[in-house]
């Protein structure tokens, strides 16, 4: 079944001011007033946590803010947990669980999390063991999550620096290997993001199909980060984001059709889950020109999604 999509807008905060919630608050303000339904927050963004531990005034301060807008709200948990980095592990748990807390407590309904990486050595040596202990903390991290109203979205990886550089390897990198690990784990508060962006990028560095691989992460759906890009490897020297726009290179955080993805085709093959919002991730000099038509495009991928009309981006 269709009819899943329900919410569309942007993240708030990654880009944007540390801690500042005077800006966040003008910053999601704006964004509703553009016609955003859903505003996904940065827990990294927020100085709200520290040591991982929740700092209880800086969360009432947030509360203050988020309570003042009619948005729906969801967060991004910092990028760095990694529940594969066994040396660790105790932080990397602690991590989750304040980004699980911070996000109950900003009445958010999804925690983005980005799925295990480690060194190519120990991925060859060790990954079904590493599989098997990622699955073991996402269930009880999932637990969790239940008990607050919450899901953890899994999302699909970018090839960022790292991995080009041969010291990082995810197997997130492919929608098709996430799905496999979200059957395998089956837990009722853990769905996939699928990132369409970094399907492209995945797609490009390990000559996969990416709409057949989009197709086989969408019955686990229920979180969609939006935003274009041709899927150039970061193999060449680039200094600054204007040099990666012109390229075309990595992680671009574009407007759709500045890159490569055909959303017509994404769009018809994700029969996904109930409730599902489109985050849409910009960089703020596409954001300053293009946030409206961005906003646009997205609803009609989700309208697309649904059934409702044909889309192109």
């Amino acid at each position: 079944m269709k009819n899943r999509v329900t919410e569309a807008g942007f993240a708030a905060g990654v880009f944007g001011s540390q801690g500042d919630l005077a800006a966040l608050d003008r910053t999601i303000g704006e964004q509703v007033e553009k016609g955003s339904t859903v505003c996904e927050l940065y827990a990294s963004a927020l100085d709200a946590v520290s040591g991982c531990e929740l700092v209880p005034h800086r969360v009432e301060a947030l509360k203050t803010v988020l309570k003042r807008h009619a948005v729906r709200y969801t967060l991004h948990a910092p990028i760095a947990i990694n529940l594969m980095d066994e040396p660790h592990f105790d932080l990397q748990r602690s991590a989750a669980v304040a980004s699980i807390d911070l996000a109950a407590e900003c009445g958010a309904d999804v925690v983005v999390m980005h799925p295990g990486r480690v060194a190519p050595a120990v991925w060859v040596d060790s990954g079904p063991r590493l599989l098997a202990m990622e699955r073991d903390a996402l269930g009880r991290l999932g637990d969790r999550a239940k008990a607050h109203g919450l899901r953890i979205a899994y999302e699909n990886m970018s090839p960022n620096r790292r991995v080009i550089a041969g010291a990082e390897v995810s197997y997130a990198l492919d929608p098709k290997e996430l799905a496999a690990q979200l059957a395998a784990l089956d837990h009722p508060a853990v769905i996939a993001c699928l990132d369409v962006n970094h399907a492209q990028q995945g797609a490009v560095l390990r000559h996969f199909d990416m709409v057949e691989a989009c197709a086989a992460l969408a019955p686990h759906v229920g979180h969609i980060h939006y935003s274009d890009s041709v899927g150039t490897p970061s193999t060449i020297v680039w200094d600054d984001e204007g040099e990666r726009l012109f390229f075309g290179i990595g992680d671009m955080h574009s407007p759709p059709g500045w890159g490569a993805i055909d959303f017509d085709r994404v769009a018809q093959v994700l029969s996904i889950r109930e409730n599902t919002a489109i985050v849409i991730e910009l960089k703020p000099n596409h954001y300053a020109h293009s946030a409206a038509e961005t906003l646009a495009a997205a609803k009609a991928f989700g309208e697309a999604i649904n059934g409702l009309r044909a889309v192109s981006g």
